[in-house]
């Protein structure tokens, strides 16, 4: 399935439909009465580049080291939440928005329809239909109206920040500057959350351009159209940001100027543009990217479908939708050159975003890309390798100032300057910084699976970094190596009645600290390193058994929330796969028994945490689990436009792209070298379906199946397959080295 259509047009942004081109973000309302297209650029955030580096934090680092050995991990929190702190990341902003109304127009006989394998959203009313497409190739958005009678139109740029708009010759220019600060959208006492006094915040535009057979004057806020059949819109933008290190332009003439020129710049007919497009984007959704098939493939209103799966119809067709939704998403917000995907992606309408649509990097960041290159993205993978470079150049700085150690470091809130210092806040979310640890792991699973091979210098360059960090940041307690102050995110436990947030060696740093040294042993040529982390690594605190699965901590301590929304615990297991299901049975019983406790206690629907939940119960070969998390999300943790909710009311993309790699982890998954096939498909998912595409360890693979058997598969390059969930006739199309099940056990 390929097609979200709608009888009605969105009456709310989150009703709304998507588009973007890697660079601009657009949100397409779809009426042919009143049109709104809301723009976003991935480039506009608040505020310029700002040191938050404190040495306060390495002059109490010991102290708050010694509370924790010392059992006194209240003082701990607070004394870190004190003297280990620092401020918070900047906003991600709105642009602004084109509001076309329309007279001679209707919106009778409705439909509206975004096609995800073209990247074209299309709206049919009455005798006029529009199309709108944001092309990546020219780097522009285009809007047209076709209608077989005569109509007026009034198009009206604005913003929500402070902005003039001028126009002349079928030509207008929304412009402005961006506040120097805007306060996380959690801070409800801030007396002045959005500022502009420093005057420091950076440029942007929005320029329009319109072509018609009818006549087109200049109006306040834009422009007039009358007598027209045809209009055709185009948009750019452009903003005063020049890399992360640099103070931005406040020059909106310039800015402005630059746009015109672009659009003067287009002479290429619409169907041409079009085409162009069409094209480019095929190439990623239809060419590179996996293609995913239920055998329930339908075409249907998506409104219809979710109602259906809440009324306990079968949810298949909508998975589905879903999926190929959030392969769209990852191709419409990220490409080459643009920035990595945030909380919200590229498509945001508030000036104060839930938690300022940052770079959360305790989870939400890298869930974003988690299914990117496994669904044969890879091209869509760069702009998170150069957010984590970047990163590592500003977390040079920190891990020295604030914590006097080599390599980089990076605590849980990024934005586009690329912050790596502590927020202000709890010491449970706030002081993380292994954080940058998570970022260089994920790419480099990225660069191991087949992705960025280009840039196999700096990824060597960011693992390595990362490693040097781990390898300082280590302290000593009763033999072992441990993390210290070590937090699982978010949450807390009690010890000598109270509620603390520090400890030492959680599972989840314990983790990300293997998996940075053993990636380091694979590609880092820094023989000191090297030879350091051999040394260390047998001696780093081991993973513990508890009273409810595999320890969050180093003690079994107890949890006041018993279905904590973060798997992190688990990390170990998924992503990270140090815990193998075959290789190591018993701590995968552990993964698995904190795994059951976590979602029998869980009473929120988040849906990051459910796509996280997906794979780990994919990964578990835990079919019928898999089934239950993807119908609870589907039923309680999607908009009508199938954008994943955060509680209460909020969109966070994560949950969709993190639903790619749930789907991908169902269909496929990976332990030393053997590819295992079908491990969490549920068993109305068995009776047909097929993959093709999916990207492991650099080989494309493509599978058909019936009745639960894989029935045929192809590989472009060597793989070996378990060969459960295989026929004994299955057709074999390249080098494929079927495995049996108990060599693949390791028995």
């Amino acid at each position: 399935m390929h097609i979200l259509k709608y009888s009605s047009p969105a009456r709310a942004w989150k009703q709304a439909l998507p588009l973007g081109n890697g660079h601009m973000g657009v949100m397409a309302y779809g009426s042919l009465k009143k049109e709104r297209l809301c723009f976003n650029d991935g480039t506009l955030w608040s505020g310029y580049p700002k040191n938050y580096d404190s040495k306060n934090s390495l002059k109490y680092l010991g102290e708050v080291r010694r509370l924790i050995f010392e059992g006194k991990n209240d003082e701990a929190d607070k004394l870190c939440e004190r003297e280990l702190t620092g401020f918070y990341s900047e906003s991600f902003l709105p642009l602004g928005d084109a509001v076309i109304s329309f007279g001679g127009t209707t919106d009778d006989i409705f439909e509206r329809r975004l096609d995800l394998s073209t990247a074209l959203h299309s709206v049919l009313s009455g005798g006029a239909r529009s199309e709108l497409f944001v092309s990546e190739p020219d780097g522009i958005a285009v809007y047209r109206v076709t209608a077989d009678s005569s109509f007026s139109a009034r198009l009206t740029l604005t913003s929500p920040i402070r902005h003039r708009v001028s126009s002349k010759n079928g030509f207008a220019c929304l412009y402005g500057c961006a506040p120097d600060y805007v306060s996380p959208n959690y801070l409800r006492g801030s007396f002045f959350p959005i500022t502009y006094k420093d005057k420091k915040g950076m440029g942007f535009c929005l320029g329009m351009r319109v072509l018609t057979d009818g006549a087109v004057r200049s109006a306040v806020g834009g422009l007039k159209i009358k007598n027209a059949r045809t209009l055709t819109v185009y948009f750019a933008c452009k903003t005063g940001f020049s890399g992360f290190k640099n103070m931005p332009s406040r020059s909106t003439r310039e800015l402005c100027l630059s746009c015109e020129q672009k659009l003067l710049c287009v002479t290429d007919d619409y169907e041409t543009l079009k085409s162009r497009h069409i094209k480019a984007h095929s190439q990623l959704y239809s060419g590179a990217g996996v293609s995913f098939d239920t055998g329930e493939s339908k075409e249907a209103f998506t409104d219809s479908l979710i109602s259906s799966v809440k009324r306990g119809g079968d949810e298949r067709a909508l998975s589905e939708l879903l999926y190929n939704f959030g392969r769209y998403l990852i191709i419409s917000g990220s490409r080459p050159g643009g920035e990595a995907l945030n909380l919200q992606g590229i498509w945001n309408h508030s000036m104060r975003p839930p938690w300022s649509s940052n770079y959360t990097v305790n989870i939400n960041t890298q869930m974003n890309y988690w299914g990117a290159s496994r669904a044969g993205l890879c091209e869509c993978v760069e702009p998170l390798e150069r957010l984590v470079y970047e990163v590592m150049q500003n977390g040079r700085q920190t891990a020295e100032i604030n914590y006097g150690c080599r390599g980089f470091a990076c605590n849980h809130n990024v934005d586009i300057w690329r912050k790596t210092p502590p927020v202000c806040g709890d010491a449970n979310y706030m002081f993380e910084p292994l954080c940058g640890a998570w970022l260089a792991n994920e790419v480099y699973q990225h660069f191991k699976n087949g992705a960025l091979a280009d840039k196999e210098e700096q990824v060597r360059e960011i693992v390595t970094q990362c490693a040097r960090f781990c390898a300082d940041y280590l302290v000593e307690k009763d033999g072992y190596f441990v993390v210290c102050p070590s937090a699982s995110p978010e949450n807390v436990f009690s010890r000598g009645g109270k509620r603390c947030k520090l400890d030492y060696a959680s599972s989840f740093d314990m983790a990300l600290v293997r998996r940075a040294f053993l990636n380091a042993l694979e590609i880092s040529r820094d023989k000191e390193l090297l030879s350091d982390i051999k040394e260390i690594y047998p001696r780093l605190y081991p993973f513990k058994n508890g009273s409810n699965g595999i320890l969050e901590w180093h003690d079994d301590f107890e949890t006041p929330e018993k279905g904590h929304r973060h798997f992190s615990p688990l990390y170990a297991f998924y992503p990270a796969g140090l815990i193998g299901y075959y290789s190591d049975p018993e701590k995968t019983r552990w993964v698995k028994r904190l795994f059951e406790y976590r979602l029998k206690n869980s009473g929120q629907h988040i849906g990051w945490s459910a796509a996280w939940a997906i794979c780990l119960a994919a990964r578990l070969r835990e079919p019928e689990t898999v089934r239950t998390v993807i119908t609870g999300l589907l039923c309680h943790a999607v908009f009508s436009n199938l954008f994943c909710v955060h509680p209460p009311d909020y969109f966070q993309i994560d949950g969709n792209l993190g639903f790619v790699a749930g789907i991908n982890e169902m269909l496929l998954t990976e332990e030393d070298g053997v590819i295992y096939l079908l491990p969490g498909l549920p068993e109305n998912y068995a009776q047909s379906g097929s993959a093709s595409g999916m990207l492991v360890n650099g080989a494309r693979l493509s599978f058909e199946w019936k009745n639960g058997s894989v029935t045929k598969i192809s590989a472009d390059a060597p793989v070996r397959v378990c060969c459960s969930n295989v026929c004994g006739g299955a057709e074999l199309d390249g080098d494929i080295a079927l495995v049996p099940h108990s060599a693949a056990e390791g028995e």
